[in-house]
Order: structure tokens, then C-alpha cells, then sequence
């Protein structure tokens, strides 16, 4: 695995990527201070299902670097907040935040390389801070296929009303990308998304937002964000692909899409 990381890293092109090689190149260092595996070893089966993965988790959308000029007025005046996640894995996001003194994570869940390898994509994305706006409406106790069908609703309903033709939402593919915004967020804002005004919002216990981010190699159990705050950090968790729970819902994460 270790080879394979440093492989990884090496294809891994652009300048603005350096930060994501060198964290390839230190947990491959990592993994042979702890004696682990030079190389990951995948039966036909499990080859079959990572292809799998990557299907299910592919977006149905072809995303752009950045918004336009007059989308980000758009978006600005319609009471959005744009950041640009930094290309970092969980760890990386981890050590980070211990560095300025502030809390990081307090579980992420078991799924090894799934979910500790992927980087936070570097394409802006728009959220909408206010706690009752932050969630797509309808998405909570719904499956990872009809939280997409309020997600595409909703961008259809941003578009017309912003007139905006080439903005979209999704539900993203990596946890990190969830995470990374959150922190940002709270460097720019000193509020944890996620935490007590968002659960007030929905009125439950607590809230987590929904990403792709497979957590076993079947695909069938995918990561959420959220349960947030000072005391702790935020939290990674996972749940089901095909069924809903109460306090798992899309984030309204509007991104720059090419249009025909």
C-alpha cells in the first residue's frame, strides 16, 4: 500500500496539488515505519466492486473550477457564502486545526483508505449559512437516491429563481470535502456548521450531512458530517446508502456546472 501511495502521488499533476502529494508521500512513509503492506493486494471480486464504487459515486454533473463573476454576485446577495476547499485529506485537515489550537475531529469512522485518503475537491462551492436554509428541503430520512432527487429539485428551483442556468448542487463524494468547508467556516466566521442553531433548525438531537463517501468496499454504507461543536470538533460518521435517517440530510452545496 505503501508503494501505491507513492505512486499515486506521482500522478497526481499541478502545482496547486502539492499539498495533496505530500500528504500521499507522508502516510506512505507512515505506513513503513509500521511495517504495513508495500502494495494493496485485490481478489477479481474486490476489483469488481471498487469499479462499483466509482460508479455509484460519480457525479451526474460536470463540475467547473469557479463560478463566474455574476454568479457569485447572485449567490452573494441571495445570502450564500463561497469557499474553495484546500485539496486535504481528513489527517491533514486534523493536524491542521491542532496546529491553531482548535478541535478537529472526535470520531471518524473505521473505513481506512475510503475515507482517510481522499482529498476535499478544489472547486468552489456556495453554502447557505443560516440554519434554516443550509439543508435541502425534504432530505432528511430519505436514501442516498431520493436525497439526490430534492438535491436536483432544489438547483432547478436556485437556478430559475437567481436566473442562473449554470449553477447546480450535489451531495459530494468525499467526507473531506464536508469537513473542510466546515473548518473554513469556522476560521472565517467562528460558528461550527452543524452544531446547535443547525440541530434547533430541524428540531432533533443532532444533524449530519450526507456525502457519497463509500465507508466499506461494497458501496452500501456511505459517510456523514456533522454533530458539531467547540468542545469536540465535528464528527464522521456513516449510514446506509439505500435507507434514510432522521438526522441525515443533504447540505444545499451549490457548485459551478458546464451547461450545453
Amino acid at each position: 500500500m505503501a508503494a501505491d501511495l507513492e505512486r499515486l502521488a506521482r500522478e497526481v499533476k499541478g502545482r496547486k496539488f502539492k499539498g495533496v502529494r505530500d500528504n500521499l508521500m507522508a502516510q506512505a512513509g507512515i505506513l513503513r515505519q509500521l511495517k504495513g503492506p508495500e502494495h494493496i493486494v485485490l481478489t477479481d471480486k474486490l476489483e469488481l466492486e471498487a469499479r462499483q464504487e466509482t460508479t455509484v459515486t460519480s457525479e451526474r454533473i460536470t463540475l467547473r473550477e469557479s463560478f463566474t463573476d455574476t454568479e457569485k454576485e447572485a449567490l452573494i446577495a441571495d445570502g450564500a457564502l463561497i469557499y474553495i476547499p484546500k485539496g486535504e485529506t481528513i489527517p491533514t485537515q486534523g493536524e491542521a486545526q491542532t496546529r491553531k489550537g482548535k478541535p478537529s475531529f472526535w470520531f471518524v469512522v473505521e473505513a481506512g483508505h475510503l475515507v482517510l485518503a481522499v482529498p476535499s475537491r478544489q472547486v468552489e462551492m456556495a453554502i447557505y449559512p443560516v440554519p434554516d436554509k443550509f439543508f435541502v428541503p425534504n432530505s432528511f430520512d430519505r436514501s442516498v437516491e431520493k436525497q439526490e432527487e430534492a438535491v436536483e429539485k432544489d438547483a432547478a428551483d436556485l437556478r430559475k429563481r437567481l436566473c442562473q442556468e449554470s449553477i447546480g448542487e450535489i451531495i459530494p463524494d468525499e467526507a473531506s470535502t464536508l469537513t473542510d468547508i466546515t473548518f473554513q467556516h469556522l476560521d472565517a466566521t467562528g460558528k461550527w456548521l452543524f452544531g446547535p442553531d443547525y440541530v434547533k433548525a430541524q428540531e432533533l438531537d443532532w444533524v449530519y450531512g450526507r456525502t457519497k463517501n463509500p465507508t466499506n468496499k461494497a458501496g452500501s454504507n456511505v459517510a456523514c458530517v456533522g454533530r458539531a461543536g467547540p468542545d469536540h470538533g465535528v464528527d464522521v460518521s456513516n449510514g446506509s446508502r439505500d435507507h434514510g435517517a432522521r438526522h441525515i440530510g443533504a447540505v444545499r452545496l451549490v457548485v459551478p456546472i458546464e451547461t450545453k
